[in-house]
């Protein structure tokens, strides 16, 4: 559970209330679509585009993973 608060920080943060795991979510929703975009921008490249693909899948991952995890705080499914 260490691991996970180190990976997630902001998943276990906003967990109080609805109020509170609705804007998690936008925070991790505008992160995930900012980072998306730049990424996007310099995956044009076609010497390091490949890279920044994975860099942006792995982003993917990263949000929706941090999305999960933050239901189920909320939902006392994890402590």
């Amino acid at each position: 559970m260490d691991m996970l608060k180190k990976f997630f920080p902001l998943s276990f943060k906003y967990t109080d209330s609805v109020a509170n795991l609705i804007i998690g979510i936008i925070i991790y929703l505008v992160a995930g679509a900012v980072a998306g975009a730049v990424i996007g921008l310099l995956a044009g490249i076609p010497i390091v585009g490949f890279i920044f693909g994975l860099i942006g899948s792995l982003l993917g991952i990263y949000v929706t993973a941090g999305i999960v995890i933050q239901v189920l705080v909320f939902c006392k499914v994890l402590k």
